[in-house]
């Protein structure tokens, strides 16, 4: 049987203090009087699964494992809006759109507000899919996933003013390594079937055997292919940055 070593399960919320805003973006507005339209909530179906939209309470809150996705996903929304990967924005199963959500990144204590627009991610143990916009502004951008605190808000505006993130003054991300690890094993057997299926390579780390590819120039990168190797049902891959 194959073993996997993940850190990135569902966790329940954490204790501690309260994390502060990212100052850096700008809040979404919650509509005063919006009610949603009655096909943003229809009971809907992907890979044989049937997911149903509901409108939680104001302040209801869920915690698990945030990924990220861009341009790879086409350029418009599952409520019809513009996908716009540099905005900040977010995609989630059954909560309704277009929504207002709070996200504190629980690994750094980062936390923003963004519109919730979009349907996903359909992957195991993921709980919501940022924008790579919201994603870099949550510091996500890098490791790909972070365990995350979702805090539901209100309704969005029906046509809102898309909201980006101030630009950075310098990055020097396109210059720096990464490398996507695909697993971390306890049995070598177990790895080296990983290994050999993905044309990989492999290294041994605290009594584990790391199953990772690359290095590659730059996190998007990267990303694209974790998004590949997610594709092919290796579900905890993550980046990882090679100093």
């Amino acid at each position: 049987m194959l073993v996997m070593i993940s850190g990135f399960a569902l966790l329940a919320a954490c204790a501690g203090p309260r994390p502060k805003f990212n100052s850096g973006v700008a809040d979404p507005k919650v509509a005063a009087d919006a009610q949603y339209k009655s096909a943003n909530l229809r009971p809907y179906k992907v890979r044989g699964e049937t997911y149903k939209p509901y409108i939680p309470d104001k302040g209801d809150s869920l915690t698990g494992v945030a990924s990220w996705y861009g341009a790879e996903s086409g350029n418009m929304t599952a409520n019809g809006e513009r996908f716009d990967p540099n905005a900040i924005s977010a995609a989630h199963k059954t909560w309704p759109l277009p929504s207002v959500v709070e996200v504190t990144n629980l690994d750094n204590g980062r936390t923003i507000r963004l519109r919730l627009n979009d349907r996903g991610p359909f992957v195991d143990n993921r709980l919501i899919d940022l924008s790579k916009g919201a994603a870099k502004a949550l510091g996500v951008y890098e490791t790909g996933t972070a365990r995350v605190k979702l805090k539901f808000i209100g309704p969005a505006e029906t046509a809102a003013k898309t909201i980006y993130a101030e630009a950075p003054t310098r990055s020097d991300d396109e210059d720096r390594q990464y490398r996507v690890q695909v697993g971390a094993f306890s049995e070598k057997d177990n790895a080296e079937r990983v290994k050999e299926a993905l044309s990989a390579r492999m290294d041994r780390s605290r009594g584990l055997y790391v199953v990772y590819l690359g290095p590659f120039k730059g996190a998007q990168r990267a990303e694209l292919r974790r998004q590949e190797v997610l594709a092919a049902g290796y579900f905890d891959a993550i980046l990882t940055r090679v100093d």
